[in-house]
């Protein structure tokens, strides 16, 4: 723990978990549990809800943070200039009321953004009137995927509040290659995703099948589970001994369809739908592998919750995950090579590749916990601190 005085941080999201998605930006609530176990912390999250007559402030404590998610009506005009201007004014009648929950004790000393698009402008804002400085935390893959690249118009807005950060903190190297052709600067500093190793540890599972897991949103464009479904029917024509356990909050009709069509559902590929935290943790006990077999990528919580379970990874060599994935905790292929995924799997299978469970733990606790995190956040934080 810090000598220094606990600072106040506003966390101000454009995701986290609320109403309408309950799993948004869970990993952005992670962290700040993590910076929590230093400084105090408040979030901050503006949410457009279709099913919201008028403004609505919730604010209730989650793990030693205080959460202020601000709802809204969602704008019902078609025209796209009157549909922007009315949701602007909407997003400032709702800031306003959130921003009175979180100077109710005090002012915070440091906005920390997540994610840049579009809640962005409300750190701007506060720099700019209030004198807060801010620091950015970049999740988004919008900087770095051609086929679901950000528009210009976005990208403009990026690099204005960009410019005005203090730190630009990306999830990845990766990450921070795309955000600098954005804005270059030298004030970047990656810092990855984060782990709860109080959760997430090593535990057996009496199956009596080899299970390898499968943890996302299911967005198929980056995830390609199409693929992986491919790859299971092709291994079990080889082998019967495994299966793959696919969990997702997100559309995994066509996954399921599929397998059905290749007639591999609930025999060698079985789907859960949305599970707490809590319960996925649980999941991982006894899998021989988390399975990755994404097209684009930053770098994904699952990677660093597989190893804090104690298992590796299969995951293919895009975007950040090679910066973290290597021979001693996982196996690296190319994306959308179904061969080399069944070729890893059978390696994991047959113990041709073995991993240690408690090195795995360890390499994750040193560089993923909530401990090691937040050390990370807090010298930032203290030097902007001396800064100011």
């Amino acid at each position: 723990m810090p000598k220094n005085k606990p600072l106040k941080i506003l966390f101000l999201c454009s995701w986290y978990p609320n109403r309408t998605n309950k799993t948004l930006g869970n990993f952005i609530q992670k962290h700040a549990e993590a910076i929590s176990k230093i400084h105090q912390v408040d979030t901050l999250c503006l949410v457009s809800d279709p099913n919201c007559e008028s403004v609505e402030c919730i604010v209730k404590k989650n793990n030693n943070v205080r959460e202020i998610i601000v709802y809204y009506p969602s704008s019902k005009n078609t025209l796209p200039i009157i549909n922007n201007l009315s949701k602007i004014r909407r997003q400032f009648t709702a800031f306003k009321i959130g921003w009175k929950k979180v100077i109710e004790d005090k002012k915070p000393d440091l906005t920390h953004l997540n994610v840049i698009y579009p809640i962005g402008l409300w750190a701007m804002y506060l720099k700019k009137r209030k004198n807060i400085p801010y620091i950015i935390t970049e999740h988004s893959s919008g900087f770095q995927n051609e086929k679901n690249a950000y528009s210009k118009k976005i990208l403009s807005f990026s690099k204005k509040v960009l410019s005005k950060a203090e730190y630009i903190i990306p999830v990845s190297e990766d990450l921070k290659s795309h955000l600098q052709k954005v804005h270059p600067g030298n004030n970047y500093h990656c810092i990855s995703n984060v782990v709860n190793k109080n959760i997430f540890n090593p535990g057996i599972s009496n199956t009596p099948k080899k299970q390898f897991i499968h943890v996302s949103t299911a967005y198929e464009p980056a995830k390609n589970i199409l693929g992986i479904v491919k790859t299971i029917k092709a291994l079990s024509l080889k082998r019967k001994d495994f299966n793959l356990q696919i969990i997702s909050d997100g559309d995994t009709l066509a996954a399921h369809e599929l397998a059905r069509e290749l007639g591999i559902l609930n025999s060698f590929v079985v789907f859960h739908d949305t599970k707490t935290t809590e319960e996925i943790a649980k999941m991982y006990h006894g899998k021989e592998a988390l399975i990755l077999f994404s097209n684009f990528e930053n770098f994904p919580c699952v990677i660093p919750e597989a190893w804090m379970s104690g298992i590796p990874v299969i995951a293919t060599s895009v975007n950040g995950i090679p910066e973290y994935v290597n021979s001693s905790n996982g196996i690296l292929i190319e994306p959308k090579d179904q061969k080399a995924l069944e070729n890893a799997m059978n390696s994991i299978l047959d113990n041709n590749k073995t991993f240690d469970p408690e090195k795995l733990r360890s390499y994750a606790i040193d560089h993923f916990s909530y401990e090691a995190i937040a050390e990370q956040y807090n010298s930032i934080y203290q030097k902007i601190k001396f800064q100011h």
